[in-house]
């Protein structure tokens, strides 16, 4: 389990850059974790549009952002899921999501697919 920040950054794991994200995630589907033993599935558009839908049934519109002088990424959703602003970090093969505000782990993305792949979690 990874208990803060630094450890991930002493155990050497990369954080990644704001395009290397922005590359990675920009026109994909991802699937991944998230707080409370959820499972997501989200689409992010290039134009910076999302949609995501959850395993318990949520289905959630919103718009994400990356700052490139901060490395930091941000997800804005409609209503119902967290609005975060996060650093990311490469770990064994997952992204994790470092929350900068709560200083908390928020979420990871475990799978990415190039295009536009049905929303099933």
């Amino acid at each position: 389990m990874i208990l803060d920040e630094a450890t991930v950054i002493e155990s050497g794991h990369r954080q990644l850059s704001g395009d290397v994200l922005a590359q990675e995630i920009g026109g994909k589907t991802v699937w991944g974790d998230y707080r409370y033993g959820y499972k997501y599935v989200t689409i992010f558009n290039c134009d910076g549009t999302m949609e995501g839908k959850n395993n318990a049934g949520a289905h959630h519109f919103g718009e994400w952002s990356v700052d490139m002088k901060a490395n930091t990424f941000t997800v804005k959703w409609d209503w119902g899921w967290d609005n975060t602003t996060s650093r990311a970090y490469v770990v064994n093969d997952d992204i994790l999501f470092y929350d900068s505000t709560t200083r908390q782990w928020r979420t990871s993305i475990t799978r990415i697919e190039d295009g536009y792949m049905p929303l099933e979690v």
